[in-house]
């Protein structure tokens, strides 16, 4: 059966890093489908504000717009805010909210005084309202949709009585679990570019994550410090985003590991970060919160091994042959050899990586919203 076009805008309150890449791939291949696609996107930056003012800054945008099907927004955005204020033409317009983290269940920053201060809990109910309104809600794993709702259910239960008719139950119902999708195609071309003094018999140690807290840059710090004191033979890789605020010893770290150290910072382009991901052996991490692990993902990719806990969303993103490896286990493994990969490793990495695709996860989506739509006719 052939679907008419849908008219879908995708609403992005910030627009960097995971988030965009994204909302860039879901309007790809929204319009590869034939849909009519209209993105708004807001700067990756003050995200306390996106939460409280994306809805706002959209609204006059839809005063004079022909009303899509589906608007499809972030986490970052306050959805019952959106639709208070949309048009009334606009009444039937469906809402998915996807779930890159939420702000229930992400560790706040130690360094952060809205935790000790009870603002945090803003942020949680913006997410919770947010479910309540929301005509459906996806998750990029299982794993974040069953910490969600049992935080959820125990957070609304120790707010102040009359308690807010939030049953977990009835929000699972319109909960989907929808994975991440990655533009993965053809990367073995950038195999073999990078000019390094790298020692083939010595591990190279993948960071591709965020400089932040939250992804276990206490973790790294400490397995790249073990390795110095103990003088072991390995070579660093340091990729990932980084901010004005560092993690503390971070800076220290880049002139500790001196020339172990074969790349430190963000790459240049897209193709460069691909360059670097093929030249290492492994990509040890720790995180606080992980739910997805888009990094480790693209570290697959290239067929590097992940040396990650059994935790977080991992099972379900990395190969079962692959062990699981907990933070305590790292030098251990480094000192065994572990992080020599065999042909089936390399193979189990790459085509689990390859299963987040975005030719892979298009067809699901797409299904979702042609049937959401349905429904709601």
């Amino acid at each position: 059966m052939t679907h008419p076009p849908l008219r879908l805008w995708i609403l992005d309150p910030f627009h960097t890093g995971s988030h965009a890449s994204w909302s860039k791939g879901m309007c790809q291949i929204l319009q590869e489908a034939g849909h009519e696609v209209t993105m708004h996107t807001l700067p990756g930056r003050h995200w306390k504000w996106r939460m409280h003012g994306a809805a706002a800054t959209w609204a006059p945008l839809m005063k004079d717009a022909q009303p899509p099907h589906v608007v499809i927004t972030t986490d970052m955005c306050d959805v019952a805010q959106l639709k208070g204020l949309m048009p009334r033409t606009w009444r039937d317009v469906q809402v998915v909210t996807m779930f890159h983290e939420n702000q229930l269940t992400f560790p706040w920053s130690p360094d952060d005084p809205d935790r000790d201060n009870g603002r945090d809990n803003t942020y949680a109910y913006v997410n919770l309202s947010t479910v309540m309104a929301s005509d459906q809600v996806w998750f990029n794993s299982h794993h974040h949709m069953n910490v969600f709702f049992e935080a959820a259910q125990q957070w609304m239960d120790a707010m102040p009585k009359p308690h807010v008719p939030f049953r977990a139950e009835h929000m699972r119902a319109k909960s989907r679990v929808v994975h991440l999708g990655l533009d993965l195609q053809g990367w073995e071309r950038h195999r073999g570019l990078v000019t390094t003094s790298r020692k083939a018999d010595v591990p190279t140690i993948l960071w591709n994550h965020r400089w932040a807290w939250d992804k276990g840059t206490d973790a790294f710090l400490s397995f790249a410090r073990d390795i110095l004191e103990r003088n072991i033979p390995a070579q660093f890789v340091i990729l990932g985003q980084s901010f004005a605020r560092r993690p503390n010893g971070w800076d220290a770290l880049q002139k500790d590991l001196d020339r172990r150290c074969l790349q430190w910072g963000y790459a240049e382009s897209k193709e460069a970060y691909i360059s670097w991901l093929w030249e290492c052996d492994i990509v040890p991490v720790e995180p606080h919160q992980e739910y997805f692990g888009l990094s480790v993902v693209e570290a697959m990719r290239c067929e590097v091994m992940p040396w990650v806990p059994n935790a977080h969303a991992y099972p379900e993103t990395t190969p079962d042959d692959v062990a699981h490896l907990s933070s305590d286990q790292w030098i251990e493994a480094l000192l065994q050899g572990t992080w020599q990969r065999n042909g089936r490793q390399r193979a189990s990495c790459r085509e689990q990586a390859m299963c987040f695709d975005w030719s892979q996860r298009a067809p699901a989506i797409l299904h979702l919203l042609t049937r959401l739509t349905a429904e709601s006719r």
